[in-house]
């Protein structure tokens, strides 16, 4: 697992006033304080719409030369380990009876939509509730940073010095051809 990734995955929470803790290559998050609405947030989620979930357990599968199909989950259940109600039993105690949800971070979907529906289909009857992309989430932390602010992360530090120098940018834009 990319150590950087699992700083990005957990800067990204942070930035949306979570609460981050790690268990192993899990992230347990838990909102600061929770909204008075919550809303339907759908199984694949985006920046804002990932700030509807409350509590959670985040797994982060950052193979970035692979997209996640139904064959690479059949040949490696334990992407989806994390999610069977006998791995689930052991973080209740630290949401403290907190509904909460399962998330799967992964690097990308197939591009053909047949393909794409098969696998959010096969992720959401593993036990899945929601699925986010490593783009999303990447996009997400620089959407963020603030050029003149000093970070403790240096991950978040070097994207401050990036985005500075007009290296990167949080333009949606501007940013779809680099990341790709």
């Amino acid at each position: 697992m990319s150590e950087v990734i699992l700083e990005l995955v957990e800067e990204f929470f942070q930035q949306r006033k979570y609460f981050t803790a790690r268990s192993g290559n899990l992230i347990l998050i838990r909102k600061k304080q929770i909204e008075a609405e919550q809303f339907d947030t759908g199984f694949l989620l985006d920046e804002k719409s990932v700030e509807n979930i409350s509590a959670g357990i985040v797994k982060v599968v950052a193979w970035h030369t692979c997209k996640i199909t139904t064959r690479v989950l059949e040949t490696f259940p334990e992407i989806v380990e994390f999610a069977k109600e006998t791995h689930i039993k052991k973080f209740e105690e630290w949401f403290k009876g907190e509904n909460f949800q399962k998330l799967l971070i992964i690097s990308q979907l197939p591009s053909h939509s047949d393909l794409r529906g098969k696998v959010l289909k096969k992720l959401h009857d593993t036990g899945i509730d929601h699925l986010m992309t490593i783009p999303s989430i990447i996009n997400g932390v620089i959407e963020k940073i603030e050029p003149r602010k000093v970070y403790s992360s240096l991950v978040c530090d070097l994207l401050r010095v990036l985005k500075f120098y007009n290296i990167i940018s949080s333009n949606r834009e501007q940013m779809e051809l680099p990341l790709r």
